[in-house]
């Protein structure tokens, strides 16, 4: 009798890979799900990428698939932080803002409510947030390249602006 098992992937630990590579990797994997969320996180009350990565991965995602674990239910994503201001949008002139966001693709089966409550409780101030279904969006090479302009405007996405785990096709 053959067993199967789900395969997880998980953000690479490899030094030489390519953060790019990886971003498209995870978000290739996630666009055909059926249940998918873009969240915008903004006024985050972070002073480093590091420090809401840690935030993001340890007490948001670990938090739900923690609560979750001996469910059916079930949570994949990708976040890609940003600095914001003249960095992430280069027609702005002035450098007048460098607050941190985050962008969360998230294929989940908890309802829109289930995830606005974890947003409300893991971190320390509430962040603004903004909730897309974006499981019919047409238009993923438009989203794909919004997620990465940091990348093509800046330079700046290291392995610290990025995290996902997605548990995904089966392996034998």
């Amino acid at each position: 009798m053959n067993q199967t098992k789900l395969k997880l992937h998980k953000k690479s630990i490899d030094s030489d890979c390519n953060a790019i590579t990886d971003i498209l990797k995870a978000f290739n994997l996630l666009l055909p799900k059926k249940e998918l969320y873009h969240i915008t996180l903004t006024d985050i009350n972070v002073n480093h990428v590091q420090e809401l990565n840690h935030i993001l991965t340890n007490n948001f995602f670990n938090r739900i698939h923690k609560d979750y674990r001996q469910s059916f239910e079930f949570i994949n994503y990708l976040f890609i932080i940003e600095y914001g201001g003249a960095i992430s949008k280069p027609s702005i002139s002035i450098i007048n803002d460098l607050g941190i966001h985050a962008h969360l693709l998230v294929n989940t089966s908890l309802p829109k409510g289930y995830i606005e409550f974890y947003i409300n409780t893991c971190f320390d101030k509430i962040p603004n947030y903004r909730i897309d279904d974006i499981s019919k969006n047409n238009n993923k090479e438009g989203l794909m390249n919004y997620l990465l302009k940091q990348h093509t405007y800046s330079n700046l996405l290291t392995k610290d602006n990025y995290n996902y785990k997605i548990l995904g096709e089966k392996s034998f």
